[in-house]
């Protein structure tokens, strides 16, 4: 189970589901500036009934502009970073004007990256504090920098209210898109917060991703170990009923992967690429380990920077499989042997705990 807080902005409540937030917001919108925590926690973590920040899903960076002077330098400088970083990488940002003096981003993760709870605050504060000084954000708040794992961030299409009388301003925290933003200029942004509208479609991004992890490994010397992830990404096409397990079939019992063939994906996944007599490794691996043909398509689409759909280990739609993967099940018979893993380079010849099959 997990929650996300709410606030007014004072935290008053855990939310474990949207509908709970919801009805939160109903209760509270227009009457009070309402607010959720960036990020979901798990919250089979409390500690004495308070959060523990240290256990925040990190699926998301968030930036928070402001400037209570002049919202057009937020604007330049989301601009700025929308020119940049984001098209020069076919990133897609979601947006919001928050409708007081400031504009709020995200930009979603493939998959929640996969670090050790104690470095997650750490790492968002020196990730953005690096993106801040790199592409000049005078107005990145640094406020919510140093507190970015625990932040409440307005709710979008919730009305916002005066700091100073608490009444509504007539003016709503609304979505744009990246197309709006670049265009219109700041008084045509604000007429169309007069009323709530359709809120930005979160569209995830592996390079994002990748980034972030190169970033920590830089400056930390950590090794980013992404299997986890990729594992989490399986179950959850399991959850939603996507996956028919099944195994090849002279394999009569499941066996797990080998550590040397996920040490292959982390590398792989690390790089960005991979090439055939690899792809065949990981595949028969993980049929042997009875994992789908829709599951290992989801793992090479995690693998690849660019699109492989050509060559048939995946399709761009999550929910069908890569033809190469379909067709090495119904002919393959077993999974690569110790002998030729080693021959391969794929597997040392000692020191791995891999049995030969």
């Amino acid at each position: 189970m997990y929650f996300r807080e709410f606030g007014t902005p004072a935290r008053i409540g855990r939310c474990t589901s949207k509908e709970e937030i919801e009805s939160l917001v109903d209760k509270h919108n227009g009457k009070t500036n309402c607010y959720a925590s960036v990020y979901v926690f798990d919250n089979l973590r409390d500690i004495e009934g308070k959060t523990d920040y240290d256990s925040a899903i990190i699926d998301t960076i968030w930036f928070d502009f402001d400037d209570n002077k002049d919202v057009k330098k937020c604007l330049l400088d989301v601009r700025k970073f929308i020119r940049k970083y984001c098209k020069p990488r076919d990133i897609t940002p979601r947006i919001y004007l928050t409708g007081g003096k400031g504009f709020q981003m995200n930009i979603d993760f493939f998959c929640p990256i996969d670090f050790p709870d104690n470095m997650k605050r750490k790492l968002l504060r020196d990730y953005l504090m690096y993106l801040k000084k790199e592409y000049k954000l005078k107005t990145l708040d640094e406020r919510c920098i140093n507190n970015s794992v625990s932040c409440l961030r307005r709710i979008p299409n919730t009305a916002y209210l005066s700091k100073i009388t608490l009444e509504p301003t007539g003016v709503f925290c609304i979505g744009l898109t990246v197309e709006e933003v670049m265009k219109l200029n700041i008084e045509e942004l604000y007429g169309l917060a007069m009323e709530p509208r359709d809120t930005p479609v979160r569209i995830t991004s592996k390079r994002a991703l990748r980034d972030m992890v190169d970033f920590a490994c830089d400056k930390y010397g950590v090794k980013h170990t992404v299997s986890n992830s990729v594992q989490n990404l399986l179950e959850k096409l399991k959850q939603a009923g996507k996956s028919s397990i099944g195994s090849i079939k002279s394999i009569s019992s499941i066996k797990a992967p080998r550590k040397c063939i996920l040490e292959l994906i982390e590398h792989n996944i690390a790089r960005g690429n991979s090439n055939h007599d690899q792809n065949n490794v990981i595949t028969l691996e993980l049929l042997a380990a009875g994992k789908s043909d829709v599951e290992i398509s989801f793992v090479f689409s995690s693998i690849y920077d660019e699109p492989a759909g050509d060559y048939g280990w995946y399709n761009d739609d999550p929910t069908i499989p890569g033809k190469q993967i379909v067709s090495m099940r119904s002919k393959v018979t077993h999974r690569y042997n110790k002998r030729r893993l080693i021959e391969m380079g794929i597997c040392p010849s000692d020191g791995c705990p891999c049995e030969r099959s």
